[in-house]
């Protein structure tokens, strides 16, 4: 049985839209743009998207602060994708500065939604999360 995560919502069918009209089509500019103002109004999804595209450089220069910045703030909004990404950008030291111990609160959080990655993380690192 799959999870339904992100609840039935405007912003939700924007995020769907964006993606199939832009991202599919390669213009990665107008699919940031779409999520970036979605994200400007707190939407946990469009703010992790926009993380993606500055952490990946699509559609926008590549940026590691904004990544970070956006990553973090869709994980305090519960994004559990995003989440899971803020460990591995504390971990690695992406946008911040390495901290093991906030990377493993932020596992531990996306693990406790049932986020996959997060989820492999804390079995193969022997965090315990329940």
């Amino acid at each position: 049985m799959e999870i339904e995560y992100y609840k039935p919502c405007p912003e939700y069918d924007r995020c769907c839209e964006l993606i199939d009209r832009y991202w599919e089509a390669g213009e990665y500019e107008a699919c940031f743009k779409g999520h970036l103002e979605l994200a400007e109004q707190g939407y946990p999804l469009a703010e992790c998207q926009v993380g993606w595209f500055y952490l990946k450089g699509q559609g926008v220069p590549r940026d590691d602060a904004n990544a970070f910045y956006w990553t973090k703030r869709a994980a305090e909004h519960g994004d559990w994708d995003a989440q899971y990404n803020l460990g591995t950008f504390y971990e690695a030291g992406i946008g911040t500065v390495r901290d093991a111990e906030q990377a493993k609160r932020w596992y531990i959080a996306a693990a406790r939604q049932g986020q996959d990655e997060a989820l492999e993380k804390c079995r193969t690192e022997g965090i315990a999360w329940a």
